[in-house]
């Protein structure tokens, strides 16, 4: 299963390859999710590494990081988020 590191966080946490990282929110304190339809911009979190390992961002995904003001490359809404192998985030 693909691992899941937060920084700050000292043990990675694994999810199932093609699960969303909205399984998160059953972790507590480790990511906070909004509305989980990326609407809100609550779950915004920066990718360290292993971006190759997410889907791709959508339109929708692209127009909540820019309301904001939080899109770039390394930018994410992690309730759009596909995991297909290991990355290593940071909370907004």
């Amino acid at each position: 299963m693909p691992k899941v590191t937060i920084a700050g966080i000292s043990k990675p946490l694994e999810i199932p390859s093609g699960t969303s990282l909205q399984e998160l929110q059953f972790e507590q304190d480790v990511l906070p999710f909004g509305c989980c339809s990326a609407a809100c911009g609550t779950c915004a979190m920066e990718v360290l590494n292993g971006m190759e390992n997410l889907n791709p961002k959508s339109e929708e995904e692209n127009d909540v990081l820019d309301n904001i003001d939080e899109n770039g490359h390394k930018r994410r809404l992690a309730c759009q988020c596909i995991l297909t192998g290991d990355i290593t985030i940071q909370p907004l």
